[in-house]
């Protein structure tokens, strides 16, 4: 089974571009997702994020306070690889597992949405990579709009990343993020029917 990585920056459009494949019938699996189920209440990675950070990041209901611990590991580079070192593993290995029952389904290939895919060193390991781009002056305004965030707070979550420019100097396939939604959509569709043909897969199979 193929399984490409799919990235970006904050704000550029990935989760966008992956419901667009998603659309087409292919598996996209979200770290994002699996960041949040892995620590649940009762989780081994949550037990430790609260032995490293302290019970005051735990909310009422056994949960973690996101918002909390968001706003120090983004204050702190300490303090975020010190949350990567658990978490990242975790998501990992629920990552493979979910591999590993899709290519029980037969499936030919499937995408693996990753926010921070070059900065954990996964280029290694996902062939090919799909980076969506866009200028900072349009990821700005998505990133504090979505999340509530004033403008400094959106630029240090922006800093916090790589740069998007060398996150596209290293993508096999760029996908341009700096128009429509519907522009977005052809732009994803060249993209994705491109790496349908190199590998050798029929896009056929995942009808637009």
């Amino acid at each position: 089974m193929v399984i490409f990585g799919l990235t970006g920056g904050i704000g550029s459009g990935k989760s966008t571009v992956a419901k667009r494949l998603r659309g087409r019938g292919v598996p996209v699996v979200d770290a994002d997702q699996l960041a949040r189920a892995v620590i649940e209440p009762g989780s081994a990675a949550l037990a430790a994020i609260l032995e490293a950070f302290g019970r005051d990041t735990q909310l009422a209901d056994g949960s973690l306070d996101r918002a909390k611990i968001g706003a120090r590991v983004f204050a702190h580079e300490s303090d975020r690889r010190r949350l990567n070192a658990i978490v990242h593993p975790a998501v990992r290995q629920a990552a493979h597992e979910e591999f590993e029952r899709l290519a029980k389904l037969g499936e030919p290939l499937c995408g693996y949405e990753v926010p921070l895919l070059f900065e954990v060193g996964l280029e290694h390991e996902l062939s090919p990579i799909l980076v969506v781009d866009a200028p900072l002056a349009q990821r700005l305004p998505r990133i504090m709009r979505r999340d509530g965030l004033s403008e400094q707070d959106a630029r240090a979550r922006v800093a916090a990343q790589m740069p998007l420019a060398e996150k596209a100097r290293r993508a096999d396939y760029v996908i341009e993020n700096a128009g429509t939604e519907q522009e977005l959509m052809r732009a994803t569709d060249r993209a994705f029917d491109a790496l349908c043909a190199a590998a050798r897969i029929d896009p056929q199979r995942y009808p637009k």
